[in-house]
This record gives C-alpha cells, sequence and structure tokens, in this order.
C-alpha cells in the first residue's frame, strides 16, 4: 500500500477508535499542562513575598551618642515596618522560637541588645560591628531562605547607609573642629618661628662662648698640673712630721720610766725627813732651802699650765678653722688663700708652743739639777746628824741622788726631742708656705679635711685632758706649800730646818707625781699627734690621688668641650632648618586651615557619604518576570513529555496495511506524530501567549520554534521506541533526566559538574532552550535560526534512523505479502 494511502488509513483508524482518539486528545495538552502549571506557579513569586511571615525580636537597649540617644534597633524595626518585602510579625524572643520550631516563619531578624551601643564605637580603639541575626529556618524551605538572606543584605545596606549619614555628620562636625585646630596651630607655627630665631641667637652666643671656654681649657689644665706638683710636695713634708713625732714618742716613753723611779726615791726621802724632823731641829736650815724649791717648781706649774692652755687654744683656733674650711667648701675657690695662711699662722703657733715645750723642758731639766744640789746639800747636813740617824737616811738620799739624776738626763733627752721636733716644725712651716703660693687656684678634697678635722679633735681632747690634770697638780702644790710653811713656822730652828727639807721633798715627791701624770699625757698626746699626722698623711695622699684625676679629667674635659663646640655648631645649623622648617609649617598650617574652612555638611552631602554609588542597571534582553525567565526550558520540557506520552497512546510500529516499504511506513507514522505535534505546540503556544501573558519578541517565530521543537522531540522518541520498544522509553526517560541538567535551562552550564557539561552539546533540548531565549527574551533570530538549523539535523538524522528501523522490520514482517501484492497487481 502506497504511502499517502497508509497515511489515510491511519488517520481513519484514529478517528475511528476513541481508545486511541481520546488519549492523543488528552496528550495534546501535556505539554502546556507541564510548562504552564510550572510557568504559572512560578511566574512572579516575590510579589507574593509580603505573604511571607517573618519574625522580628529587637532586643537592643540603646545607647548614647556624643550625649544624645540613639536607638539603631528602633529605627530598623520602624523602617521594616513600612517595608513590605516580607510580612514582618514583631514578637517577643520566645513568641519567636515556639514560632520557628512550630513551622510558623520561615526565618527570624533578631536585633541583639548591644546594636545601639556597637555603633557608638566607630572611633574608638576596638570598634564593633553591628551583629544583625539571621536565622532562617532552611528546612522548612531552602529557597526561602535564599530569598530572605538577599532581603537581609538589602536591609544591612540601609541599616549601613543610615549610620554611615550619622558618621557623615559627626565627621564634618569634627572637621570644623580640625578647621580651628589648624588655625591655632599655624599661630602657634608662627610663635615657633620666632621662638626658632631667638634660639639661633642664642645657639650662636652659646657657640661663640664655647669658643672661648675651647681656649682657656689648656690654661685651666697648667693649673690643675701645678696644683698636682704641690701636693705632691706637701705629702713628702707631711711624712717628715710623723717621722720627727715618732721619734719624740719614743722619748716620751723612756723619761716617764725615770720619773716613776724618781718619784719612788723622793718619796722614801721625805719619809724619812719627816722621821729625822720629829728627833732633830737641825734640819731647819735645809727645810728652808726645800721651800724656796718648792717655790721655783710653783712658778715652773704656773708657766707649763700657761703654756699648755695656749696650746689647746691653738688647737681649738686650728679646729673651728678646718671645720669651718669644710662647711664653706662651695666658696673655697675664693677662701683657698686665706685659708692656707691661717693654717700657716697656726703652724707658726705651733711651732711657738713647740718652743715654749722646749723651754719648759729646759726649765725642767735646769729644776732637777737644781733639785740634784739641793740633796746634795741635804746630804751633807745629814752628815753632821749622829750616825744612827745617817744610817736610817742615807739609803733614801742615795735613792735620791740617782732619781735626780735620772730625771736630768731624760729631761735632757726630752729636749733634744723638743728641739729637733721644733726644727721639723720649721721645716713643715716652710713647706707649707711654699704650697700656699702655688695651691691658690687648688680645689681641697673635703672628705680628706674632715679626716684632719677629726684627727685634731682627738688631740683636742687629750689636751683638755692634761689640762684639766694639770690643774689638779697645781692645787696640790698649793696644799703642800701650806702645810711646809705651817711646818715651819710651827718648830723650832731644828725642826723648822727639817721641817722645810721635808716639805721640799713632799713638794718635789709631788711635782714629780704631777711630772709623771704630765709625761703620760704629753706621751698620749704625742701619740694622738702622730696619729693625727699619719692620717694628715694619708688625707694629703688621697687628695693627690683626685688632683691627679683631676688632671686626667681635665684632659677629658678638654677633648668634651672641643665635642661641645662642634655639636653647638651643628645645632646652629639645626636651628636654621628648624626656623625655616617652622615658617614653610605656619603656613601651610594656614592653608590647611582655610581649606577646611571651605568644607561644608550638607543633607545632600550626608547622603553621598551613606550611599557615595548608586547602582544604574540596564539591562540587556530584559526578563520581566521568573515565568517568562522559565518559559524556554518549562516548555521544552512540555514539549519532550507530550512526544514521550503519545508514543504510549499511539502505536508506533503497529500498521493499519501493509506497508509497501519501510519508508511508507515511516511516513504513515511520522505523518500522524508530526501533526499531534504541530497541533500540540500551538495549543502550548496559544495559551502561554494570551492566557498567561508571556511576552516574546516575535509570535510567528515563537510558533514556529515551538513547532520545529516538538517534532525533533518526537523524531527522537519515534526513533528510540521504534528501534527499542519499550526499551527506547526508558532510553527516552534517561535522556530527559540528562537533558534536564546540562541544558543550561536552570543554573548555567559553569556551575553544574565538568563530566556531565560534554552531554550538552549532543542533546536536542540544549538547543531548544538556547532558541527558546533568543526568541523569548533576547530577540537575537540569527542565533534562533542556528539552533533550528540544528534541530533539524537532529530531525533528519533521527528519521533517517527511523526509516531504517522500519525497513529492517518490514523486511522481516511484510516481505513475502508485499511480494504477492505486487504480483497480483
Amino acid at each position: 500500500m502506497k504511502w499517502h494511502k497508509l497515511l489515510s488509513k491511519e488517520f481513519a483508524e484514529i478517528i475511528k477508535s476513541k481508545k486511541i482518539l481520546i488519549p492523543i486528545i488528552a496528550v495534546l495538552f501535556v505539554p502546556i499542562l507541564y510548562a504552564g502549571m510550572f510557568l504559572w506557579a512560578f511566574w512572579d513569586p516575590y510579589e507574593q513575598l509580603d505573604d511571607l511571615p517573618v519574625a522580628v525580636v529587637n532586643l537592643d537597649k540603646g545607647a548614647e551618642l556624643d550625649g544624645k540617644p540613639i536607638e539603631v534597633g528602633k529605627g530598623l524595626v520602624d523602617n521594616l515596618k513600612d517595608n513590605k518585602s516580607f510580612k514582618w510579625e514583631f514578637v517577643s524572643e520566645k513568641e519567636a522560637k515556639e514560632g520557628m520550631e512550630g513551622r510558623k516563619y520561615y526565618m527570624l531578624v533578631r536585633i541583639p541588645d548591644d546594636f545601639s551601643s556597637n555603633a557608638t564605637t566607630l572611633l574608638k580603639d576596638d570598634p564593633k560591628p553591628l551583629n544583625l541575626e539571621y536565622i532562617p529556618n532552611e528546612s522548612l524551605n531552602f529557597l526561602s531562605s535564599q530569598i530572605g538572606g538577599t532581603a537581609i543584605e538589602k536591609i544591612k545596606g540601609e541599616v549601613s547607609s543610615t549610620l554611615t549619614k550619622t558618621y557623615a555628620e559627626k565627621m564634618f562636625d569634627s572637621i570644623k573642629d580640625v578647621s580651628k585646630g589648624l588655625a591655632d596651630g599655624a599661630d602657634g607655627a608662627n610663635k615657633l618661628h620666632d621662638g626658632a630665631s631667638e634660639l639661633h641667637d642664642g645657639s650662636s652666643k652659646v657657640t661663640d662662648g664655647l669658643y672661648t671656654l675651647q681656649g682657656k681649657s689648656g690654661e685651666m689644665k697648667d693649673g690643675v698640673q701645678k696644683l698636682a706638683d704641690g701636693s705632691n710636695t706637701l705629702v713628702d713634708g707631711s711624712g717628715k712630721v710623723t717621722t720627727g713625732l715618732n721619734t719624740l714618742n719614743s722619748k716620751t716613753g723612756e723619761m716617764q720610766i725615770g720619773i716613776g723611779k724618781l718619784q719612788d726615791g723622793s718619796q722614801k726621802v721625805t719619809d724619812g725627813l719627816n722621821t729625822l724632823a720629829n728627833k732633830s731641829g737641825e734640819l731647819k736650815t735645809g727645810t728652808n732651802e726645800l721651800a724656796n724649791g718648792m717655790e721655783k717648781l710653783v712658778g715652773g706649774q704656773s708657766q707649763l699650765e700657761e703654756g699648755s692652755q695656749k696650746i689647746e687654744n691653738g688647737l681649738q683656733d686650728l679646729n673651728s678653722t678646718v671645720k669651718h674650711s669644710v662647711v664653706g667648701l662651695e666658696e673655697m675657690q675664693a677662701k683657698v688663700p686665706s685659708i692656707l695662711n691661717t693654717v700657716n699662722e697656726k703652724m707658726n703657733g705651733a711651732a711657738e708652743n713647740v718652743n715654749q715645750l722646749n723651754e719648759f723642758t729646759q726649765s725642767t731639766a735646769g729644776d732637777a739639777k737644781t733639785a740634784a744640789q739641793d740633796v746634795a746639800n741635804l746630804q751633807k747636813q745629814i752628815e753632821s746628824l749622829p750616825k744612827e740617824y745617817q744610817e736610817k737616811l742615807q739609803p733614801y738620799i742615795t735613792n735620791a741622788v740617782k732619781s735626780t739624776a735620772t730625771v736630768q738626763q731624760k729631761a735632757i733627752g726630752v729636749a733634744g726631742g723638743t728641739n729637733k721636733l721644733n726644727e721639723e716644725v720649721r721645716q713643715l712651716k716652710g713647706e707649707i708656705t711654699q704650697t700656699t703660693s702655688d695651691a691658690q687656684n687648688k680645689l681641697p678634697n673635703t672628705a680628706k679635711l674632715q679626716s684632719l678635722t677629726e684627727g685634731i679633735e682627738k688631740l683636742l681632747n687629750a689636751q683638755n685632758e692634761f689640762v684639766s690634770k694639770f690643774h689638779g697638780f697645781g692645787e696640790g702644790l698649793s696644799n703642800a706649800k701650806v702645810g711646809v710653811d705651817k711646818l715651819n713656822n710651827g718648830s723650832g730652828q731644828l725642826i723648822d730646818g727639817v721641817t722645810q727639807l721635808a716639805d721640799g721633798s713632799s713638794q718635789v715627791t709631788g711635782g714629780l707625781g704631777t711630772l709623771s701624770v704630765g709625761a703620760s699625757q704629753m706621751t698620749g698626746g704625742i701619740t694622738q699627734l702622730e696619729d693625727g699626722s699619719s692620717q694628715v698623711t694619708t688625707g694629703i695622699g688621697t687628695l693627690n690621688g683626685g688632683l691627679n684625676k683631676m688632671s686626667t679629667g681635665s684632659t677629658q674635659l678638654i677633648d668634651g668641650v672641643n665635642k661641645l663646640t662642634d655639636g653647638s655648631g651643628k645645632v646652629t645649623d639645626g636651628l636654621v632648618k628648624v626656623n625655616d622648617g617652622s615658617g614653610t609649617l605656619a603656613e601651610k598650617l594656614g592653608e590647611g586651615a582655610e581649606k577646611t574652612g571651605e568644607v561644608k555638611g550638607t543633607d545632600k552631602t550626608y547622603d553621598m557619604f551613606a550611599s557615595p554609588v548608586k547602582v544604574k542597571t540596564e539591562k540587556m534582553a530584559e526578563v520581566p518576570n521568573y515565568g517568562t525567565g522559565f518559559t524556554p526550558y518549562f516548555l521544552s520540557l512540555g514539549l519532550f513529555v507530550g512526544a514521550l506520552l503519545l508514543s504510549i497512546v499511539y502505536p508506533l510500529r503497529d500498521t493499519v496495511g501493509v506497508p509497501k516499504s519501510g519508508f511508507s511506513w515511516f511516513i504513515s507514522k511520522f505523518g500522524v506524530l508530526l501533526s499531534v505535534g504541530i497541533i500540540q505546540a500551538i495549543v502550548a503556544d496559544v495559551i502561554l501567549l494570551f492566557g498567561l501573558g508571556v511576552e516574546v519578541q516575535s509570535i510567528p517565530y515563537f510558533i514556529l520554534f515551538s513547532i520545529v521543537t516538538s517534532l525533533a522531540f518526537i523524531a527522537l522518541i519515534q526513533c528510540l521506541v521504534t528501534a527499542f520498544g519499550d526499551a527506547g522509553r526508558f532510553i527516552a526517560i534517561l535522556t530527559l533526566i540528562i537533558q534536564l541538567t546540562t541544558s543550561a535551562g536552570t543554573f548555567p552550564l559553569e556551575l553544574i559538574p565538568k563530566y556531565l557539561q560534554p552531554f550538552n552539546a549532543w542533546l536536542p533540548m540544549t538547543y531548544s532552550v538556547s532558541g527558546f531565549k533568543a526568541v523569548v527574551s533576547s530577540g537575537d533570530f540569527n542565533f534562533m535560526w542556528q539552533n533550528i538549523g540544528i534541530l533539524m539535523i537532529f530531525i533528519v538524522v533521527l528519521s533517517l534512523g527511523t526509516i531504517a528501523s522500519l525497513t529492517w522490520m518490514h523486511k522481516r514482517q511484510f516481505k513475502n505479502i508485499a511480494e504477492n501484492q505486487s504480483i497480483e497487481a
């Protein structure tokens, strides 16, 4: 049977069979059911956002900014009340939690209690962000959370804009303060400029003075060297004084021993004379002579007391002078000459006292000689006494002779020591005189003068003790003299003589005792003087070391002065730069104050700071809503499902007659499918265009492309089902699944997994979606024709595949029948 007869028979069979006609009619509406329902449901979901319940919890406690209350959370809530983006419900935190758990709210917006407080931390060391808490209930609906996230970002931008506007107002107020501060800074810089000029002049004078000091520092170094040389000479002289005092000290010990022996012998003589006085009056003459000797001792005692007092006064004066020298150290350079002259004068006084001591020692030696003569005369008188008296008195007389001889010798030795001391004092005086002339500009050491003062005080204390005891000695002499006078007056001629002798002997004994005490005191004083002299020597040595260090320091001082002079020159040069820089600073600060003063803040300026960037959107091939945007995808899906269902309700392999060939068989089946495919495409297009209001760039091209797409899907499914039967339908379903993910109808191709992307180029839905986008949105009809061409290639290739399958089937099923029909014909 030829193809046109077979095709007519196919249509007739469909019309006659309600079991086939009704399903085919139903299949005609499958594409619009798929595409229409999806597009109607998702046409513009954002228009319904005001019905999407969102909980808002405001926990903000408010804060203060520059003394003014600020409530950012309350302001945000007020803005949301006027915002119709969502169905905002302002509830407590407890109600919000219960609503989220009960699936009443799709999301929760929570404003924390420190929202306003954090807004005031912008200018602090650790500014804190404003945390707007967004909690979506993604398990309830994921897309709603994505939509909510976009809305929250917009709200965040509005809040940020409001805060930035507030910050801008504060900043412009601060700029005014900065302008005033710059003006004040310019005034201060001018003053700095003037001060720098004066400082430069003063620095120049300092530099000149340093040059003068640099020239004089050499002279100072020479003076310090001379002072050190004079100190060395003083050290040598002090050593000699110490040596002389050591010699004197060694002699005083021997003198004290002799005086002690003389005192013992004199006491024995006195005892014998007292015994003799009771028995003999012939001693009257001797006692008278002894009384005369007592008078001389009293006179010598007065002279010695007077000399000791002079020594004490001199030491007090010397001690006072040295103490005043220590106290007046800060004025020492001006007073050094007078102090040294005073020391010289005291040394003169000390020399005179040593002379007096020498004279007293000489006098003591003479008195001892006189006492020896008196003892000799007394011995002669005793020889005239009875023999028994002579035997009793002779031992005492002999001891007295020996003692007076020893005293006389020791007194001569002491006199020699005082002569040597006198000579040493004269030498020290000369050296001090020489040192005085060299030390006019020298600086003494306070610590060493203090040591000298302590030594002098020790010597003074010893002298005071000596004088005190010497007074007691004088009183004893006076009392002894009174007793001798009474004894002399109360006895007869012999008794008077013996009494006078006994009295004289007593006076000698007392004088020797006093002399012994005085010698001990003198020994202690000389020892103290020796210690003081050693301390003086040590102090002068330390002074000498300090002067040597001072000499070294003067060299370092000269180097420092040289460096200071160089540095002062650099400072002067630097002050020139400071002067120039301060002038420039004043000028620039003035300009800054002028420019900042020109900055004015207005509401437009604040708005500009808050929203400096405005997004100007120029849409290319604008898509007005979700429905229009998803039309290419859902319409392609509907046409494919329609073709797939058509293969179920209409048999693609069965034929109403015996086809002449596989091609005739193909034409009879494809003709029916072509008609159904065109009709279902037109039905879907009409409802989409005039029912839902889909806007396209060209209605004819839209209908044309829908028909081509429908035929391409029919050709694909016809080929698969014809070749593989039900397995072909399963393959068609798998193909649909792959096309839904790789056709770029929803997400861009680049966003799907890499291993799926290669399928995009080999499946027809890729080109149906691209072509629909061109005719619906972009208006790029050239691109549409390119996709039509590719779909036509799919139609041709798949149709050839179907023809090949039917030809193979025809040979198997209808070969014999076809041959018989040919014979009959």
